[in-house]
């Protein structure tokens, strides 16, 4: 995957993440038509840049907007 991509994705996640607050990536993905591999690989993205906020709840992967 390019890595504008990846920045572009980001960018939805991140909108996206205002709207919801805390949401399992799982989730995000079915609500954006994201591939899992796609929303994983943006919210990585956002994690480096310290705009979310990734933790484990009950077995599964959560996000926020920092």
């Amino acid at each position: 995957m390019e890595k504008a991509n990846i920045g572009f994705k980001a960018g939805i996640i991140l909108e996206k993440l205002g709207e919801t607050g805390l949401i399992t990536i799982a989730e995000l993905a079915r609500k954006l038509n994201f591939s899992a591999d796609e929303t994983a690989l943006a919210a990585g993205w956002l994690a480096r840049e310290s705009k979310v906020h990734i933790e484990r709840q009950n077995g599964l992967l959560c996000i926020k907007k920092e």
